[in-house]
């Protein structure tokens, strides 16, 4: 589906200076990572700034968007549907970014693959790194490539936005799984957007919280463990209020864990929660099976 963050080797003489930079943060009241991870972030995001300076680019009052000839159909699509992901993004975590964010926009697959050492799977729309979304073309997989609203209903960028705003608002303090859960959540409030398969049923095995922290992109149904995250998050709202969602987000602000913070927030072990939210899925998440194909 889509990627989040990656880091390439190609930036570690950056981040080696930085963290002599941030060893004079740490007589602050805060981990000295949440000081570190945002200039090293930075530092990624201005050198992608630079590699594609000569790109053909249009601003929105949110988002500079570049571009190659091939995509000059399409930008203004492109770009009306950031701009269409900005408020619902920025209204449901609370958080606004600083400045305009960059979005790449790769002509085709091969292209995209080929993006900073990116591997991300075959039939991925999109992906979030280092502060700039990196997008593939609507004309590479869109039945009507300029459609705009099919584009804003099922393609990447309110569900990578996601990924920029809940790694900017936390620092980088988050889980894979949760990132994940999060973008398809916000995702599935403003456009309605489930990605439902016949591999992703919850009725099933499933993957246990543990699993989908250390090995999520390792685990070989990639679907459920992308169903099982939005789950995981789904409930927190649904059962417990979008408050709860956001105290959890207000604690991983603060630097504590996911862990800590959805016990913290719901009032429940991390174990109860897990089984919990497994129960609560099953009996009210869709199925595919109940889905006309």
């Amino acid at each position: 589906m889509r990627s989040v963050m990656q880091f390439v080797s190609g930036n570690i003489p950056v981040i080696a200076s930085l963290i002599v930079i941030c060893l004079f943060f740490s007589m602050i009241p805060l981990r000295p990572q949440l000081w570190l991870y945002p200039l090293v972030r930075q530092a990624v995001a201005l050198k992608i700034d630079y590699q594609t300076k000569n790109m053909l680019a249009k601003e929105t009052p949110h988002f500079v968007i570049r571009y190659t000839p091939a995509d000059a159909d399409v930008v203004d699509m492109v770009a009306a549907a950031a701009e269409a992901a900005y408020k619902p993004v920025t209204t449901a975590l609370a958080y606004a970014p600083k400045g305009k964010s960059l979005v790449l926009i790769y002509p085709d697959r091969q292209a995209m693959k080929k993006a900073y050492g990116w591997e991300g799977g075959a039939n991925a729309m999109g992906f979030y790194w280092g502060g700039v979304i990196q997008i593939l073309s609507p004309k590479a997989w869109l039945e009507n490539s300029q459609s705009l609203e099919q584009f804003i209903a099922v393609g990447p960028l309110t569900h990578e936005y996601t990924h920029l705003v809940l790694d900017c608002m936390t620092r980088g303090n988050y889980s894979r799984w949760f990132t994940e859960g999060l973008a398809q959540y916000v995702e599935y409030k403003a456009n309605g957007y489930e990605w439902v398969t016949a591999d992703n049923g919850l009725a099933g095995k499933v993957y246990s919280l543990k699993e989908l922290e250390e090995d999520f992109d390792g685990l070989p149904n990639q679907a459920l463990a992308y169903r099982q995250s939005l789950a995981a998050v789904r409930y927190i709202a649904a059962v417990h209020g979008d408050a709860k969602l956001a105290q959890v987000l207000s604690y991983l602000m603060s630097g504590q864990q996911v862990e800590t913070a959805i016990e913290k927030s719901l009032d429940m072990d991390y174990a109860t929660y897990e089984t919990m939210a497994m129960l609560w899925a099953k009996g009210n998440m869709k199925q595919y099976s109940k889905i006309a194909n």
